[in-house]
């Protein structure tokens, strides 16, 4: 009997020092039509500037680095809206023809529109004309679904500005400033909240975006490259510096 107590002692005293299961780690939030997001490239693209905005359900992708497809899903790549270069250096644009291929074996369906300092249409369409071959065998041997024009890199306009409006879908707007170096930062306005852009050896951008909720830069930014995780932009936030109305 008494063996049997100190048996049933023991089992108590293991039960009550047993650790708790580990809680379970809270799951990721996911991206909505509703937010404006920054969303990081593929780890394989730092320190290059390299990420894409998500706002309104738009896709706008900054920086084409190399590695920068392993990071796309095919829902990033069928919906791409638009492509912003940092410059037309090699580093930056090394991965702008893997973008191209990719998107459009994904299914998108119109040419797709890029952005850049002067030169980017003489370089846009020597990597069209690169793949001229390639898209027709593509195309004769599984045709992609937005059809054998939607494989062409289009160039926006206002390559020849220093300062322009090189997107606007009424709620995003997008502006990009090139400074005497043919280096490119953006502005990125969504429903009243701006976020510059900008790559390593320019200041501009932040310069003379006036109030901003968010900078993302190399120095003195309230983020510097490479972006790590996902970033939501709070909206309905008034700019630092300024007072809600």
């Amino acid at each position: 009997m008494r063996a049997r107590i100190l048996m049933a002692l023991l089992v108590v005293a293991a039960c009550g020092s047993a650790k708790a299961p580990p809680t379970p780690a809270e799951a990721p939030r996911k991206v909505t039509s509703a937010d404006f997001a920054l969303v990081p490239c593929a780890p394989v693209t730092a320190p290059h500037p390299c990420v894409m905005v998500i706002a309104g359900g738009k896709r706008v992708l900054f920086g084409t680095p190399a590695g920068i497809v392993e990071g796309l899903t095919p829902t990033d790549l069928q919906n791409l809206d638009a492509v912003m270069l940092f410059s037309l250096r090699g580093e930056d644009i090394e991965g702008l023809d893997d973008v191209r291929n990719a998107s459009w074996r994904a299914g998108h369906e119109t040419p797709l529109r890029v952005s850049g300092p002067v030169g980017t249409t003489q370089v846009l369409s020597a990597i069209n004309k690169a793949y001229e071959a390639s898209d027709a065998f593509t195309f004769v041997e599984q045709a992609p679904a937005g059809g054998f024009n939607a494989a062409v890199l289009q160039p926006l306009p206002g390559e020849k500005d220093t300062k322009t409006r090189v997107f606007n879908t009424g709620d995003l707007v997008v502006t990009h400033l090139v400074n005497d170096k043919e280096r490119v930062g953006y502005w990125v306005d969504y429903n009243g909240v701006r976020v510059v852009l900008e790559p390593c050896g320019m200041t501009q951008a932040a310069q003379f975006s006036g109030p901003a909720n968010l900078t993302v830069s190399c120095e003195e930014a309230d983020l510097e490259w490479p972006i790590t995780e996902v970033v939501f932009v709070p909206l309905g936030m008034p700019p630092e510096g300024t007072e809600a109305p």
